[in-house]
């Protein structure tokens, strides 16, 4: 079955894929500025990379309610098989390009961190769909501009200018499989305004509950299983100028207020998380010197778990661990561009500076029996600074090459782990540089037909999660290691084509990543391991996606990945080498149908194929392939009254999406919403 459902995705791909050009085509549609890829507004059409922009109009059509939901069916794009909305925030994390792990990707919210910068995992959660205005996804190494974490590529969510008196109210229910309870609610306040025409205001309320469902296969369920839940909400307040454009507003401020707490379908297994950030950005441009653009910004985390192993048959619970961790995520970053009329048409300069630090309060039981054992107080800081330029130059009409690279330097210190003994371990501090360039280029072949290529190194420096804290979950304990190293990609090379055609678009990207000193967990022995630089992977594969709007009713969004990713050398443990990566399909297919007449319904219609992946590193736990559809439905009765349907699951397909210790977790399960909005202008 799953060979012949792979056959027919790649059947229904190569349509797509056919070299059959013409090369003299229409006109292509006019390209949005991009900012993420050179960090200022350029022309998708000048950039050397493979780039996808949502807009904020596709983000609200999407049948999910959350940033990842909608991630998920860009190609090259990978996921827990889990949404954020209900899942362990601890696996919440992004890659691309097949090269897997946690935080190896970086996400960003108007240019700054989202992706957290103590454990490397990304609260899709503070960021609501109602606030995005697009988001900007760059594939492949971009270490040479954003250093750690962007090993395999970035991801920016721009958030709406407030630029109007808007008043948007949202609110929807749903159910999943718990009959007789309070199934899914979800609440939006949008407001904004504009004062004395030189900034505008805004505020924006989120809430979100649901009872979820049981995560677990009911052949594995106990008496001690039940549904995991989530409850969150967060406040955005921005406020921002109105001169600036599509390529931004001369100054921004804003401030993020979040809370989130879950429970993991026991009741001793549970988290809360509450964050306070405030960050401040501008933008100067001059006739004579460039532009000029700068940020800061401060984040105050509070993280506070318990965990619990069930016995064998699951008829008992036990606390196993309580931590209490509060973090401190600050930042700062200047950068100058400056165009020119010679061959060199481009250049840029800047400096960031980053700094974390974290102290984790544990408390440790016995797991068979819930008595107290022992408490451990660690911690530790880590400070970045890392330099970047990059040139762009044209030697010859229609060829841009553009040269960049970054120098990071970065340390771990002040390092401590104090026991309930009275002993204190003091821990020596590291000290790391790391040189990230990357060589592109793009040739304009005919107006309509461009071809592209890049190759460069990238790195993830080890978390203060990995180095000083590490994790208990469900029995199974991973053990920190303050001796770790950055993760390095040595070398990785991309190449491929952008095809427009009218309202057509063909873009295509061959890959290869070569990543050695992968952080990995070591089992030491059975439920303890250790993470660990330990193997190199080889990723390679291809990415095609081509958004066709057919008319102006009809649009059409079929994408595909090919990822061979494959474990080259592991010395813990030899045999997995020759195996596929963990959590990464060889085979992914995403396809869009949407419908949109104002008159009649705006519909969307989306499928996604992921084939067999091993969910833990020892690759003796599978998860299973699988086949989702989703669908949304909107319709405006009034001028402000908008009615909305939700369905994801259509076909209720119950699958095994990512590994929680040694347990499966099942995806998430048929689930249909309704709700209204009522838009104010």
């Amino acid at each position: 079955m799953a060979s012949t459902r792979t056959a027919t995705v790649l059947i229904m791909m190569q349509g797509f894929t056919s070299p059959v050009l013409a090369l003299e085509m229409a006109q292509p549609a006019t390209e949005p500025l991009v900012i993420t890829a050179s960090r200022y507004a350029q022309s998708r059409r000048t950039i050397p990379a493979h780039v996808t922009v949502i807009s904020g109009a596709e983000v609200k059509a999407a049948p999910g309610r959350a940033v990842d939901d909608v991630l998920r069916f860009v190609a090259g794009v990978t996921l827990p098989a889990g949404s954020s909305n209900i899942i362990n925030p601890a696996p919440q994390s992004l890659s691309m390009m097949g090269v897997g792990g946690n935080g190896r990707a970086l996400v960003l919210m108007d240019g700054l961190p989202l992706t957290d910068g103590f454990g490397g995992w990304v609260n899709w959660s503070k960021v609501p769909t109602s606030i995005v205005d697009r988001i900007e996804i760059l594939r492949g190494g971009s270490s040479n501009l954003y250093g750690t974490f962007a090993m395999s590529g970035v991801v920016n969510v721009i958030t709406r200018q407030p630029k109007e008196r808007a008043l948007d109210l949202d609110y929807s229910y749903g159910e999943r499989d718990q009959p007789g309870k309070r199934g899914t609610q979800r609440f939006n306040a949008y407001i904004s305004d504009t004062f004395l025409n030189k900034f505008g205001l805004s505020a924006d309320y989120n809430y979100y509950q649901t009872d979820g469902y049981n995560w677990l296969h009911p052949n594995v369920r106990g008496n001690v299983d039940h549904a995991a839940t989530a409850r969150n909400w967060a406040l955005n307040l921005k406020a921002a100028s109105l001169e600036g454009g599509d390529a931004g507003p001369f100054w921004f401020t804003r401030a993020i207020m979040f809370q989130d707490a879950r429970n993991h379908g026991l009741d001793h297994f549970f988290d809360s998380r509450e964050s306070m950030e405030a960050a401040a950005g501008f933008r100067r441009p001059t006739d004579m010197l460039g532009e000029f653009r700068g940020s800061v910004f401060v984040g105050k985390h509070i993280l506070d778990s318990t965990n619990s192993a069930a016995n064998a048959k699951r008829t008992a619970e036990f606390i196993s661990t309580r931590n209490y961790l509060p973090s401190l995520d600050s930042g700062a970053s200047l950068m100058w561009s400056r165009p020119f009329a010679t061959i060199t048409s481009s250049v840029t300069l800047g400096i960031d500076v980053k700094h974390v630090s974290a102290r984790n309060n544990e408390d440790d039981y016995n797991s068979t029996n819930g008595a107290y054992t022992r408490s451990i107080s660690s911690g530790g800081q880590q400070t970045t600074i890392g330099f970047f330029s990059q040139v762009s130059v044209s030697p010859v009409p229609d060829l841009i090459v553009v040269p960049s690279a970054r120098l990071d330097y970065w340390q771990n210190h002040d390092a401590f782990e104090t026991h309930s003994s009275g002993s204190t371990d003091s821990i020596p501090a590291k000290k790391f540089a790391f040189l990230s360039p990357r060589l592109a280029a793009r040739y304009q072949v005919v107006e309509s037909f461009a071809v592209r290529a890049a190759v460069f190194r990238a790195f993830t420096a080890p978390t203060l999660q990995n180095l000083y804290r590490g994790n208990r979950a469900q029995g199974n304990v991973s053990l920190p290691n303050s001796e770790l190293g950055p993760e390095v990609l040595r070398v990785g090379w991309e190449a491929g084509w952008d095809l427009t055609y009218g309202d057509f678009a063909l873009r295509a990207t061959g890959f290869w990543n070569e990543l050695r000193d992968a952080i990995s967990n070591v089992t030491l022995s059975p439920g303890v391991t250790q993470v660990k630089n330990v193997s190199s992977v080889r990723s390679r594969g291809v990415v095609v996606e081509a958004p066709w709007t057919i008319n102006r009713r009809w649009s059409l969004r079929p994408a595909y990945t090919y990822t061979n990713a494959t474990i080259r050398g592991n010395v813990f443990s030899p045999r997995t080498v020759g195996a596929t990566l963990p959590g990464i399909p060889v085979h992914s297919a995403n396809f869009s149908l949407g419908f949109t007449d104002p008159e009649i319904i705006t519909a969307r219609l989306t499928c996604r194929y992921l084939t067999r992946r091993w969910g833990n590193d020892t690759h003796t736990q599978p998860l299973d392939e699988h086949f989702i559809m989703d669908f949304a439905a909107s319709r405006y009765f009034t001028k402000a009254l908008e009615v909305y349907f939700d369905a994801e699951n259509l076909t209720d397909r119950r699958y095994s999406a990512w590994q929680l210790g040694s347990l499966p977790v099942l995806g998430d399960p048929l689930y249909v919403a309704l709700g209204m909005r009522l838009h104010y202008r």
